[in-house]
């Protein structure tokens, strides 16, 4: 047992000679992870790489309106301002994070007064000092894990921005779908109303029966019995984006009671570039990146903390009195931490760490992958629903002439209302479609941007 102290002892010393000379730092230096990535998405020929840094998309919409309430958002949406609050919680924590010493003093006083004029008076001053003397590396290694977990934190923020953005923007185009909805189904209504109307003057002369005259009153009803239901669903989106920006309803709804159509993205202003963009493009994949990164470093900490530690303490005391100034006295030593009968465990905690990074190594493959695959469906999706959108617009014609063509054949007698009733049913579930393919198509512009990244946190942006 005796050997094996001495063995350890003489390559502790060595160690640490070493160290001295030449101030080495132990553990792996972070290097950003990479994989195999395709050179380009599916349906997409000749990309280029692109940068989204500060891309504002959404002005691709031509929409003020929406605009406005997406830099209200930035300003005042809950979830960014608390990402912001946790980049200043990470850098006050990270404030004196490996800091090799310490200096602090501390003086005392007193003055005693006589029964007489005369008084005398007296104290002493200490100024104490902690240093470290890092010599393999475990300061720097917390410095750096520091500063990554800082760094984690913009790229959160920068998350939580493009959270607000996908949420903020959906709802504002979910909105403006609903109010196409109602615009449709209350002039919808009103043809069913005169249809109505109609069917009453017929049977008056008894041209029509009364089976009739009761379906169309009953499709009269339920057109007025589905608006409700809408209005609803309008009233919910306009609160959710109030509830995103943190803004009072009354301050901001005239503004959305405007009649405007949906919101028509620009698509051809689009940069989608290349999957390996995703890298710098997309904060998670950053956020990702940065934790491992940070795991790397606390994993040199705890090599480093395998090896002795030197610590210098010291003190100097200063007593004086009215005469003058008087050196009590003052010590200097250091200590050495050498680990011997603990060593097993700061092995395993080395190992935990190891592991916990290659953990999120892992973790931002996957996120990668996932990102690859969030571009790849929003992509198909805005192809498809603007192949959609088109066909509707032709489809809502086509009924529109179907209906015209169907009133006027009822009008002469040549065709039964119920064939009428199928028309207008035709020509109002067109245009419903055409709401929705349009308003699917704006919301696979929204997802497509989002997946790609960007909206990118300014330093000036945090405070």
């Amino acid at each position: 047992m005796q050997a094996e102290v001495r063995h350890v002892l003489r390559a502790v010393t060595a160690a640490v000679g070493l160290a001295l000379a030449t101030g080495c730092t132990v553990g792996e230096d972070f290097t950003p992870p990479t994989m195999e990535l395709p050179g380009a998405y599916q349906f997409v020929t000749g990309a280029t790489p692109q940068v989204r840094e500060g891309y504002r998309w959404w002005l691709d919409y031509d929409d003020p309106i929406l605009n406005e309430v997406i830099a209200l958002g930035f300003k005042q949406n809950l979830d960014i301002r608390k990402a912001l609050s946790r980049i200043d919680q990470a850098e006050a924590l990270g404030y004196g994070l490996g800091q090799p010493g310490s200096i602090f003093g501390k003086i005392e006083g007193k003055r005693e007064i006589g029964g007489g004029e005369a008084s005398a008076g007296s104290g002493f001053a200490r100024v104490e000092s902690l240093w470290i003397l890092d010599l393999f590396g475990e300061l720097r290694r917390e410095r750096e894990a520091a500063g990554y977990r800082v760094d984690t934190e913009y790229a959160e923020a920068d998350v939580q921005r493009l959270y607000f953005l996908s949420q903020v923007a959906t709802a504002y185009i979910d909105m403006r779908f609903y109010q196409e909805l109602i615009r449709t189904n209350l002039k919808v209504l009103k043809s069913r109303e005169r249809t109505y109307q109609l069917t009453q003057e017929l049977q008056a002369r008894g041209e029509v029966t009364d089976l009739e005259v009761a379906q169309s009153r009953a499709l009269v009803a339920q057109t007025k019995s589905e608006l409700p239901e809408v209005e609803i669903l309008l009233v919910g989106a306009i609160q959710h984006i109030f509830t995103l920006v943190a803004e009072p309803l009354q301050d901001f709804r005239s503004s959305f009671d405007k009649q405007a159509p949906q919101p028509v993205a620009r698509a051809d202003k689009l940069r989608i570039g290349i999957p390996a963009d995703l890298v710098r493009n997309r904060p998670d994949v950053r956020k990702a990146e940065r934790r491992y990164a940070e795991a790397v470093a606390l994993a040199g900490v705890a090599e480093a903390d395998l090896y002795p530690s030197l610590t210098l303490t010291g003190n100097i005391n200063v007593g004086y009195t009215d005469s003058g100034f008087d050196p009590v006295g003052s010590f200097f030593r250091g200590a050495v931490d050498i680990p011997v009968f603990d060593r097993g465990k700061r092995r395993a905690r080395l190992a935990y760490q190891k592991a916990r990074a290659e953990e999120l190594r892992l973790e931002w493959e996957r996120v990668v992958l996932l990102a690859i695959e969030e571009v790849e469906r929003a992509l198909i999706g805005l192809r498809k629903h603007t192949e959609a959108v088109a066909a509707s617009e032709e489809a809502v014609l086509a009924a529109a002439d179907v209906l015209s063509i169907a009133r006027k054949a009822y009008a002469a007698r040549k065709i039964n209302f119920l064939q009428v009733l199928d028309a207008e049913r035709g020509f109002l579930s067109a245009q419903n479609a055409r709401a929705l393919d349009k308003r699917n198509l704006a919301v696979d512009y929204v997802n497509l941007n989002i997946a790609l990244g960007g909206a990118t946190l300014r330093p000036d942006e945090a405070r």
